[in-house]
This record gives C-alpha cells, structure tokens and sequence, in this order.
C-alpha cells in the first residue's frame, strides 16, 4: 500500500510543478457593467517580442469581454496596465529506497538532485479611469521554459490570459 501511495505521490508531483497559480480581487462596489471602453497605460518594460504577445492576448480577452479599445484621449472607463515579474526558485528532489529499520539493519539508499527554476508571475490590472482606483487585479505565476518555441510562448500567454479573464467581470 505504501508503494502504491509513493507513486501516486510522485506522479502528482509533476503535474503540480508545471500548474498554472491563477488568483484575482476586486472592488465590490464597482459597477463592472458600467465598464465598455479601455485603453492602456505604460506597463512593466519587457522585450518588446514579449510586450507585444503580453498586449495582444490581454486585448483578445478583454474584446471578448464585450470592452472596447479606445485612445487614452477618447475618455475610456478603465486603464489597463500589466506587470510581469521572473523569480529564480530552487527544487529539490529526493528519493529514497530499502529495507530495513530500527532494531533490523538492511540496506537503504537516497539521492536529491537541486535543481535551478524560472517563475514568471504576471498581474493585469483593471483601473477604473473616473476613480483612479484598480477595481480588477488578475496573477498568474507559471514556471518557465527558457527553452520554448515562439509557439509555445504565444500559447503559455494566451493560456494565461484566458484563464485570467475568466474571472472577469467578477460576480458578486
């Protein structure tokens, strides 16, 4: 039985490892189905390859939200700006295996292996443009694959925002 457990454990692990920490907040007071116009304002400084995956898919959610993208100029409901942030985080790994136990010698052996991760972590905040006040936070924190194709980037982003914006507009 302990066995069976053992492996189960491990193999959940992994899937812990590469799932995708999504959390959100909002104000309660805020008349989200007043919001119908956004526009940007300067974000976190990222590459400009990853501003643009960053901008494009946060926009396809919001559009898909029924908001509008309007200049700054033109008045809009709410602001929004993104922040993006990397940690470097270490994972150790352990494994053991034998027999034996108090009293009864036998033979037990163990190995770890540390190893160095990537997190990302990306906010979206919604502002409301009349108060000045953020009525909408969304995060997601990910590891990272500096290995990734261009593909997978665009599709880790994408992933992200959607999973975001479900929460979006919040019911109360």
């Amino acid at each position: 039985m302990r066995f069976m457990t053992l492996i189960a454990s491990v193999a959940l692990m992994g899937t812990i490892t590469f799932a995708q920490a999504i959390n959100y907040d909002f104000d309660k007071s805020a008349n989200f189905a007043a919001f119908r116009t956004y526009a940007w304002v300067s974000g976190a400084a990222l590459d400009q390859m990853n501003h643009e995956r960053i901008v494009g898919a946060i926009n396809m959610q919001l559009i898909s939200k029924q908001l509008q993208p309007v200049d700054r100029q033109a008045n809009p409901d709410l602001l929004i700006a993104y922040h993006a942030a990397f940690d470097r985080d270490l994972q150790i790994t352990g494994f053991g295996s034998g027999w034996g136990g108090f009293r009864f010698p036998g033979s037990y052996s163990g190995t770890a292996r540390a190893e160095d991760i990537v997190t990302g972590t990306l906010i979206v905040d919604l502002i409301d443009a009349r108060a000045k006040t953020i009525v909408w936070r969304g995060t997601a924190t990910k590891e990272i694959n500096a290995n990734a194709k261009p593909e997978q980037r665009d599709k880790n982003i994408n992933r992200a925002t959607a999973k975001l914006f479900k929460n979006y507009p919040p019911v109360k």
